[in-house]
């Protein structure tokens, strides 16, 4: 069964001042039919009491697998991605801050006091599909015909004179 669940409860971080957790998943799907590949998404989330209205996530150690379709040679492949980098983001009900625009600044729900990582996650997986998706084999591949094919089409030359006296 697909674990669809990205909500976590920080009522716990709210009412204890000065507070952290620290929470390892495993195994999680997106909604959004990414093509990931099994073991799917796994990462390390950091949360820390910043005031009564404010919670800081840290996102560690992403780890996801997506399958791709080649664009030269039309073959699937998967790619594995390892991200180390923290994504940092603070989740607040502070009105004066929600007025303003933060790029990483959102709103929790404080009726529930949880906080949904599921859109943050799919923006991360997201930006790091290549532009062109290339195998192995076609990286390893110096000049395919298609690159030879317009090399040739820009290496034509104009002679503007001719057109000129037309």
């Amino acid at each position: 069964m697909k674990d669809l669940n990205w909500k976590i409860k920080i009522s716990d971080l709210l009412n204890n001042p000065w507070t952290t957790d620290k929470i390892k998943f495993e195994n999680k799907f997106l909604k959004e039919d990414l093509w990931i590949q099994n073991p799917w998404i796994s990462w390390e989330i950091f949360l820390e009491w910043l005031s009564h209205d404010e919670i800081l996530v840290e996102l560690k150690n992403i780890k996801f697998n997506i399958k791709y379709t080649c664009d030269i040679c039309w073959e699937n492949y998967n790619k594995e991605y390892l991200i180390k980098e923290n994504e940092t983001i603070t989740f607040t009900d502070n009105p004066e801050i929600k007025e303003e625009i933060h790029d990483d600044i959102f709103e929790f729900n404080k009726k529930n006091e949880t906080i949904n990582i599921e859109p943050f996650m799919e923006i991360i997986v997201k930006n790091e599909e290549p532009v062109i998706k290339k195998c192995s084999n076609c990286k390893n591949n110096k000049q395919t015909e298609v690159t030879k094919n317009q090399d040739e089409i820009w290496a034509y030359t104009m002679d503007f004179s001719k057109l000129l006296k037309s």
